[in-house]
Order: structure tokens, then sequence, then C-alpha cells
């Protein structure tokens, strides 16, 4: 395995930090940001592209109203009428079925709409209606009047409503940035991620967590082309295979740079495959078709515009990798491509996939850009910015430090609300967003997203969740205030609230917050119905994604996420010795960890009753050098002209194993 070539260092500043973290002026109010001021309701992107929507429907709304009154009695008056509201043509023909029939295949279309981009859809649903119903005569010629005016009421109250809303939101930003002040004189956290004690290995992983890996591990190690384990339901929305991938990968991840950042080996093959997963045809063809119908054109290449429900998930995924492991292998061209059985085949990387995220960023208006065509995710945002930091790092390129201050200004002003929380999505089209979908599962979610490259600002973030939303009792379980989503997981849409456990406690340990993290497991372990069959747990009411979000939250440390990609391994981690091969699952690795010189394991046994002696490739040894051995068959080792050798030992229980070089 060849491996990165870091780059060398410049000139650094006095705190260390990465360029992109130093602020850009002077220095922030440290540790907790302010919520952002705005006089409207919406950034200005947003409001602009509302006024577009808001004209463009009163142009053809007040054109369908005009002809519908020059046209008579004729079936030009409901074609024309049906312009000003989906099935209002129907209404002057005298159908009131017909009418109701097109509310529901209305609201059917907007579903589609929005599940995967299909622009088409309500377009169809919304003319068709109207040319239909310009086939028969007029029957309700008092439609022509009511129909207008009830739209130009709804849009009047909609306005009317915003305004009120806007209101009552600065009120809560008051209220809100007095808290902040009080925790900001509370709390003393830096905005550098610099700032956060270095790096140390958590704790070995216990028994009960290294099952929970083996159930992650168990469908990662399989043949690429396998999904056995995985939850197939559809491809287009958040039970697609595709996101359980990349929570299964950022699990193994964190488990990696967390607990056994000195063990490669089947850890690492297990990351390589979940990736690799991600050529086959069930993972990406979803786009040829989204594409056609939100795009209006045939383009089955998934990585070049907007889909970056595929181009940052997935380019997180690697960069993780990459990170963890110092591995090259995905950063050679073609190293990732995707196949089509009769047609042309489509190559990338590492370096081109973060170049078309970089391209996108830059291309769009809002920098955030869309996952579905014209639908923009903030939480597919958050993974997608994601990889700039970590490439810049590994390889000396500059997209962070030219990217992230355009993407915070995008962020916080189109898709953070006046009042501080995260808007889950907004149709780049029409400005519109869907207050359903700004949830704690969301606010959580982008929190631990965004906490590597705006610490300050995902510190704010969860100061609010934390104080508003979430209640510790002396005993039960933690009250959260779910809404809607939030009950849902959302890897198979079944009433239960694991997604969302998942992603609280992955946020409050990122920012520290041990006991509300060490509570939601607690919480996880009385009602998602865990069960332990043959070594291997998992939470039986939890979908595959949620199982894995739920492993990588229990694994995870304190600003474990910041220190992985705004710095990365410690450089005692990148060079020391490490055990690159054991059989799996006869030994499982709770920990792996060096200082540079030496190698400490802690292994346990995979099988029932002992897995019997055990050989374990090592590397990064010192080549010729010799090495003291502390429970291992042998006392002690070799290491052969490339640094590495083979170990033994007997795992019928828990053995540590440390590795010490003699000089």
């Amino acid at each position: 395995m060849s491996t990165v070539e870091r780059p060398a260092q410049g000139d650094p500043t006095t705190t260390g930090e990465p360029a992109w973290l130093r602020p850009e002026d002077a220095l922030r109010e440290p540790g907790i940001a302010r919520l952002p001021a705005r006089d409207r309701p919406d950034g200005p992107v947003t409001t602009a592209r509302l006024r577009r929507t808001v004209a463009a429907y009163a142009a053809v709304a007040g054109t369908g109203a005009v002809v519908a009154r020059l046209a008579g009695r004729r079936g030009a008056a409901n074609a024309a009428l049906g312009l000003v509201a989906p099935g209002a043509g129907y209404l002057s023909g005298g159908r009131p079925l017909a009418w109701a029939g097109t509310q529901v295949g209305f609201g059917l279309s907007l579903v589609a709409w929005l599940g995967s981009g299909n622009i088409v859809a309500p377009a169809a649903a919304w003319l068709g209606s109207a040319a239909h119903a310009g086939r028969s005569g007029v029957r309700w010629r008092g439609a022509r009047t009511v129909v207008p005016a009830a739209a130009g009421a709804a849009i009047a109250g909609a306005a009317v409503a915003r305004e009120r809303a806007h209101r009552r939101a600065i009120e809560r930003r008051a209220a809100r940035d007095r808290f902040l002040d009080e925790r900001r004189a509370a709390v003393d956290v830096r905005v550098s991620a610099a700032s956060a004690p270095a790096p140390e290995a958590g704790p070995e992983l216990t028994p009960d967590e290294l099952a929970h890996a083996r159930w992650v591990l168990d469908r990662a190690l399989q043949p690429t082309a396998s999904f056995e384990g995985f939850d197939k339901i559809e491809q287009f929305q958040t039970s697609s295979i595709r996101y359980q991938l990349t929570t299964l990968g950022h699990a193994l991840s964190t488990m990696q740079f967390a607990r056994t950042p000195a063990f490669h080996g089947y850890l690492s093959a297990a990351q390589r495959n979940m990736i690799r997963k991600w050529e086959e045809r069930i993972n990406w063809s979803y786009w040829a078709k989204e594409s056609a119908w939100g795009h209006l054109r045939h383009n089955p290449d998934p990585v070049p515009r907007d889909n970056i429900m595929l181009t940052g998930w997935l380019g997180y995924q690697i960069a993780s990798y990459v990170s963890n492991t110092g591995d090259d292998c995905f950063s050679k061209p073609g190293s990732i491509t995707f196949r089509h059985p009769r047609g042309p085949e489509y190559a990338y990387d590492l370096h081109s996939i973060v170049g078309a995220l970089v391209e996108n960023f830059e291309r769009s208006d809002f920098t955030l850009y869309p996952c579905e065509p014209n639908w923009i995710y903030a939480l597919c945002n958050g993974y997608g910015i994601l990889p700039l930091p970590i490439h810049d790092r590994l390889f000396g390129t500059d997209h962070a430090e030219r990217l992230l201050p355009r993407f915070r200004r995008g962020f916080e002003d189109e898709f953070l609300s006046v009042d501080g929380r995260t808007v889950g999505i907004r149709s780049s089209l029409t400005g519109l967003s869907i207050p359903a979908m700004t949830s704690i599962l969301s606010d959580a979610a982008v929190i631990w997203q965004l906490a590597p490259v705006f610490p300050d600002l995902s510190r704010a973030l969860y100061e609010i969740v934390r104080h508003e939303w979430i209640r510790i009792p002396a005993d039960g379980p933690v009250q959260i205030d779910m809404k809607g989503w939030d009950r849902i997981d959302t890897g198979n849409y079944q009433p239960v609230p694991a997604t969302a456990f998942a992603a609280i406690r992955w946020a409050a340990l990122e920012m520290g917050d041990t006991e509300l993290a060490t509570r939601l497991g607690a919480d996880g372990e009385a009602q998602l119905d865990p069960v332990v069959e043959g070594g291997v747990k998992h939470y039986r009411a939890a979908s595959t994604l949620s199982n894995g979000a739920l492993f990588g939250a229990q694994v995870a440390n304190p600003a474990g996420h910041r220190h992985r990609v705004a710095h990365g391994l410690p450089e005692a981690w990148a060079t020391g010795p490490l055990l690159d091969g054991c059989a799996y699952p006869d030994v499982l690795v709770a920990r792996a960890v060096s200082d540079g010189r030496d190698l400490r394991l802690v292994l346990r046994p995979g099988r029932a009753g002992g897995s019997g002696r055990q050989p374990l490739a090592l590397k990064r040894l010192r080549a010729g050098a010799r090495y003291r051995l502390t429970g291992a068959v042998e006392e002690a080792l070799v290491a052969d002209e490339r640094g590495e050798a083979t170990v033994h030992v007997d795992l019928d229980d828990r053995v540590a194993l440390a590795i010490t070089p003699e000089d």
C-alpha cells in the first residue's frame, strides 16, 4: 500500500492553526459565536428567488384570470382559470370531484419533486389539469372571481404571516443572544480547533462495543457487489443504500481515529470496501433519472453537476479514510469508476471529486448546492464542505481557505433562520423551504458537521439546542422536544427516534457534553431493543443506517471530529508502528496506539471459548531493529529490512500486548 506524501508545512501561525481557521480580520469573540443579525426573514439570495417566484406566479395567474374573463363560457376560460391554481378549471367547469382529485394528484407530484427533484411532475399535474378542464364549457362563472380572489388572499396572507413570524423570530433571537452572552461568560471554549487538547486515543473498546463493531464490520467486509444486511426500500431518499454505506463508513473511521489509530488490517479493508460499493449501479444510477426530470437533460454521470448527496457524502468518506490511513489508492486517476454495463463509464478519484465540489460551490449563488436537482439540503452540504480542508492538509491545496468564508456566509444568510435554527432544505429554484425539515435532528447533525470548520458557530447552535429542547431528569429517559421528522428512523421510515438519538449523541460528545451522551446511550439500550447473537450486536428497532450512526456516536471522543478533520493524525500515530494484519473475526482489536516508537494493543477473541494462537502482522517498525514483547508468545522480534514482522498471541481471553524498541 503506497501512502500519501504529506506536504511541507509553510509558515505556521503562533497557534499552529490551519489557515482557514484563522479569523478573517481580527480575533472573534472567543468560544461561542453570536447569532447573525438580519433585517429580513431570509438572506439576499433566498429573498431574490422568492420575489422572482411570486412575480412569475403573479404574471401567470394574472394572465389566466384576464383570459378567463375574455373567453366567456368557452372551454378556454376553464383552461385559463386552471393556470391560477391546480385544478381550478374544474371548479369553473362544475366538476368538484375532478378538482378534489387534482389536489391529491398535485400533492403527490410535490412529494415527487421534493423526494427526487422531479420538476416535471408538478408542472404536468398543474398544466395537464388546466388543459383537460378546457375540454368542457363553463358552468360556474363565479369561479373567475372567486379563484383569483382566493389566490390573492392566500399570497397576501402568507406575506402577513411571514412578517409576523419574522418579528417573533427577532424576539427569540434577542432572548437567545442574552442566553449565549451568559454562556460565553461561563464557558471558555476557543474558536480555534487547536485550543482543544491534543487528541488521545480513547479507552479500549468494551466487549459490548466490539460486538456492535462486528455488526458493522460484517456488512462492510462482504464482497462489494453484495448488500446482505442492508435495508433495501428505495434509492432516492434517506433509506437509500448509499447513505447506509456512508454512515457505516463514518462509524468505522471514527472508531479508527478515536480508539485504534495504530490498526489498519481488516478495519481499513472494511472502509475501502464501503467506498468501492459506491461503484455498484444501485448507488449511483438514480442520477440519470433525476437529471432527466430535474435538469431536463440526459446525463447519467453523477459527479459534475449538483448531486452533493454523492459528491459530498462519498468525497468525505474517501477523505476520512485517506486521512486516517495515508493510503493513496483513491488518489489515482480512475480509482473510483461508475460503470454502466451497456454504456460509458465515468472515472474519478479523490482529487476530481473534490474538484467537482469546489466547482459546484463556486457556481452556486447560495454557495451551498443541490442534492436532488433544485433542492439544497444543509445536512448534505455539511458533509460536502469537509473534504476540502482534509484535501488541503494532505495535498497542499487551498480550497478551504478560499471557500470556507464564502460557505459560512452562505450558510448563515440562507440556511440559518433569524432565531438560530438550521433551515434543513431550500429550493434553489423558488427559494421556498419546508418548515418541517427544521428539526432537532437536522440541528444536531449540522452541529457535528460544522464543528471542525466553524467551531464557534457550532458551539452556539449546540448551546441553544441543549438549553431549549433537551432536559436530563434525575431518573428516566432524556426529555427531548422532538417534532415530526425527529421521531422517524430515516433509514427505514419507521416511527422510532433512533436517528435523532444518534445525531444528538454524536453532537453532544463532540461538544464535550459527556453526561448527555452517556444518558442517550442508556436510552438507546432501553428503547431500541438491543440483541446479541453469536457475539454480534445490533438494535432490532433501528435501521441499518441508524445502527451505524449509533455505533459511531458510541465510540467517538470529545472534539474528535474537529481533530480528525482540521489536524488529522498526530505525527506519532501517523508514523509509529502499527498492526496491519490479523484474522477477522478471530482477533478483535479493542485498542491500538503508538507513541511513534512503540505499539500497544488490546485484543479480544472473536470466537466463543477463545480464538487460539493467532498471528499478527506488524508494519512501520524500524528496519533491523530489535523489539521487546510483552503479552505475545515470543519475547522479542527483529524487524526485517522493510520494517515488518510477525508475532503470535494465544487469544483465549483479553490480551494486552506491548511492542517496545530495546534501544
